[in-house]
């Protein structure tokens, strides 16, 4: 009777962890569990950030077009052309590893407008074309979600293999975690800035997660400092062999949810610039750097032995239990993240808290037979 007894309580206890087992995975499949596990790893981006930034090679440079410098240019911003294209044949002249222009560039001629912007932005973007890898963006007009059209004199010297869409990649929060270097068309597939950048480069990389933590902040010059610059060998110390970015570092525009600002120009803020996002998209991509998924089966494999918690007895001890397995998990997954790995934390968590639960109704349950 009694190895009846605890054969019946043994089969519930394995009933009770393969319950606890499915029903987290379950919740890991909602988007709570996205959500959950995407705050937490903000917060693990901020932890890295702050104590144990990952080293790379300081070869990026952005160059942003600020409220500063958006008040120094005299035309309005739709005749931009002299500024940008003296910026483009500035950096030009100190011989980049390669320069990208996050910028809008015209759609029609402004000659009507004012005489010779046409030639002045078309002699930049020819110098840019001439001395390194130059990719210029390819904006998403939201109306008919089909490609701006580009100035044909502007298209004809860039051609298809020198744009690159202006597109991030986002949550469904709008915050910015992952990112892809090619985005799907009717016809394939068509190279963000990034990932037209890494295949000008002949780097082989790849999509995966943004790395917070890689590197250390960027040499940032303004647009009206570039335009300002008359030494013609401090640019070059500054430009030569370094990627150069271009596009807006406005305060109110332009910018993008993140879970670490690494713009360190700026104080603490949960949105960057999107130059500054790009920068470090490009900085993971090509330095091969981006956190893997943990994979699918090593996922199934923790949570059930989380789970086993429930078999504890008494629920206080589960709840002690829980709270050590949750900090352990909490240090195994900042460490896996720092290794590479992103390992989500949620249906885990889950699991501890099901198996709390589960023990404390039971407790509840047995005093009150016994009452």
């Amino acid at each position: 009777m009694q190895n009846r007894d605890d054969g019946g309580r043994s089969a519930m206890r394995a009933l009770a962890v393969a319950a606890i087992a499915l029903a987290s995975l379950g919740f890991s499949l909602s988007p709570f569990a996205s959500r959950f596990d995407s705050l937490l790893l903000d917060a693990e981006w901020g932890i890295l950030k702050r104590v144990d930034s990952r080293p790379a090679p300081d070869d990026i440079v952005i160059v942003g077009i600020d409220e500063a410098s958006a008040a120094a240019i005299p035309e309005p911003q739709g005749l931009w052309h002299a500024a940008i294209g003296r910026a483009l044949a500035t950096l030009a002249a100190a011989q980049p590893r390669a320069i990208a222009l996050d910028y809008p560039l015209p759609e029609r001629s402004y000659d009507a407008v004012k005489p010779g912007v046409d030639r002045a932005l078309f002699d930049g973007l020819a110098s840019a074309v001439e001395s390194a890898p130059f990719v210029a963006a390819l904006n998403i007009d939201p109306r008919n979600r089909g490609a701006r059209t580009i100035h044909k004199p502007y298209l004809a010297l860039l051609g298809e293999s020198r744009l690159g869409l202006s597109l991030v990649a986002r949550d469904a929060d709008g915050v910015a975690r992952r990112y892809s270097l090619d985005v799907p068309t009717e016809d394939g597939g068509f190279p963000t800035i990034e990932g037209r950048l890494c295949r000008l480069l002949k780097v082989d990389c790849s999509d995966g997660l943004i790395h917070f933590a890689l590197g250390k902040p960027y040499t940032y010059i303004p647009l009206k400092k570039l335009l300002e610059m008359s030494d013609t060998d401090l640019v070059r110390r500054i430009f030569r062999n370094r990627i150069v970015l271009i596009g807006e570092t406005q305060a109110f525009s332009g910018r993008i949810d993140v879970p670490v600002n690494l713009a360190a120009w700026e104080t603490e803020a949960s949105s960057t610039p999107g130059i500054v996002l790009r920068a470090q998209t490009l900085r993971t991509a090509l330095a091969r750097a981006a956190p893997r998924d943990v994979s699918r089966p090593l996922a199934i494999l923790l949570v059930s032995a989380v789970a086993l918690v429930v078999l504890v007895r008494d629920w206080r001890m589960t709840a002690v239990t829980a709270l050590v397995a949750g900090l352990v998990s909490a240090v195994v997954s900042l460490g896996a993240l720092r290794a590479g790995v992103f390992l989500p934390l949620g249906a885990l968590l889950f699991t501890l808290l099901l198996a709390v639960a589960f023990r404390a109704a039971a407790s509840l349950r047995t005093r009150v037979r016994i009452s």
